[in-house]
């Protein structure tokens, strides 16, 4: 069983739990989530399975879709409503202000990720330093922010939809938000939409699993690699390539682009991700 559930994650479960909850109703050990969802937030996790475990970095890569809502003038330890909030007393500022300073936020810019946050600092996580009260330096990271687009606002509360780069923290967006109105803002919901090409449209519920079974609902690896190129690698070259040779041979290279494809054997099956570097091609990844 190789391949690709798209999960809904519900609100209240972690994204461990969901990998644990898949792992039991598929019999299958190798299992892993493509990018950790918070407890209180929902919405599409991706999980491979078996070989398609391989994917997971590819997977995570894509660009991510989010829903969230907010609240102006409070702020969080966490950064959102599940935290210790407070009251700033600053004034709230009129709708559009709200849609000038968010505005702001689109292109490249350097995020610095949250104390309440999975990220990995010498081996220990953020947030069970933030529990024990420790505050450690961290680096900023490059975020890419397509589209954001507020999509209601009513008194204090609104809510954005948000086009983002792997890696971008929504609440951090949020809390820089609220410094940038003078007032202070904390995320009070989140729902992950999209992650690559998995959407909310066609995730599956663990119900749905518990119902119907894994294999129902699986996405073969080849649908989840379909927006790399096919090439298919002459038999003359197969055993090279699934062997791990850098083949530079032009017979092979000469008529193929730099860049990432689906391999494919002359009687169609997939060998995995192969990548055109230089002057040579290789198997970057195997899923034989």
């Amino acid at each position: 069983m190789n391949g690709v559930i798209n999960l809904y994650k519900e609100k209240g479960m972690t994204s461990f739990a969901a990998v644990a909850a898949v792992r039991r109703l598929s019999k299958i050990r190798k299992v892993g989530h493509t990018g950790t969802l918070d407890p209180e937030a929902e919405g599409v996790l991706p999980i491979c399975l078996g070989k398609a475990t391989k994917l997971v970095e590819y997977i995570m890569a894509g660009n991510k879709i989010y829903r969230a809502g907010f609240k102006l003038g409070k702020v969080s330890d966490t950064l959102d409503a599940f935290g210790v909030v407070e009251d700033t007393g600053k004034a709230i500022p009129e709708e559009h202000l709200v849609r000038e300073k968010l505005a702001e936020f689109l292109g490249e810019s350097m995020q610095l990720p949250p104390m309440f946050s999975a990220l990995k600092i010498n081996g220990k996580r953020l947030y069970d330093l933030a529990r024990d009260g420790i505050e450690v330096e961290r680096e900023k990271r490059k975020i890419h922010v397509l589209d954001v687009q507020l999509t209601s606002f009513q008194e204090d509360e609104g809510e954005i939809l948000l086009s983002c780069s792997k890696g971008t923290y929504v609440r951090s967006i949020i809390d820089d938000l609220g410094q940038k109105l003078g007032c202070g803002a904390i995320m009070t919901s989140l729902i992950r939409e999209g992650t690559g090409t998995f959407s909310m449209e066609n995730a599956i519920t663990l119900d749905m699993l518990e119902k119907h079974g894994v294999e129902k609902y699986l996405i073969q690896m080849d649908d989840v690699l379909s927006a790399y190129t096919d090439i298919t690698i002459p038999a003359g070259f197969l055993k090279l390539v699934i062997n791990g040779v850098k083949v530079k041979d032009g017979r092979l290279t000469s008529s193929i682009d730099e860049g990432l494809y689906r391999g494919y054997s002359e009687e169609g099956d997939l060998l995995g991700i192969v990548e055109r570097k230089e002057d040579f091609l290789y198997l970057k990844v195997n899923l034989m």
